[in-house]
């Protein structure tokens, strides 16, 4: 059986904030609630992720103030998401932790949680690096 993100989410709470939100009251919210990233949310829409990484990078780095900046100044706008029915794999072939670690998960197009790397089962993490294994093998023996 397959498993989806459905199952892997659960009944787990979405927390969001909004564009204008202050960067610190945002890493509050994840410090307070333990996560690792929240969706940025306007009118009910999907606009961005914010995740702990761009707040130590984009704002902490560049000496911004966390008080003042707003997270739409630091967020990564339009993000790849992946609708909650979807398997598991899906959030591996969208490039969940290769090029990310948090993935907005959407249904109907409305932001319901956020998909971290760490939530994905190792057996899956595992068939995806034989895959990649096997694949740079063959590319190798052909090239």
């Amino acid at each position: 059986m397959t498993t989806t993100i459905r199952k892997i989410l659960g009944d787990r709470p979405l927390f969001s904030v909004a564009p204008d939100t202050a960067v610190q009251d945002a890493a509050r919210m994840m410090a307070e609630h333990h996560v690792g990233a929240v969706t940025v949310v306007e009118d009910g829409r999907l606009v961005g992720i914010l995740s702990e990484r761009d707040i130590v990078f984009r704002a902490s780095a560049a000496a911004l103030p966390a008080a003042q900046t707003p997270v739409s100044a630091i967020m990564t706008a339009d993000p790849v998401t992946i609708d909650i029915g979807s398997a598991v794999s899906q959030a591996l072939l969208a490039r969940l932790g290769d090029q990310f670690r948090h993935l907005p998960v959407t249904e109907d197009g409305k932001p319901v949680g956020v998909l971290s790397y760490r939530d994905i089962p190792a057996e899956y993490v595992m068939m995806l690096e034989r895959f990649r294994e096997m694949s740079s093998a063959r590319a190798d023996e052909m090239g």
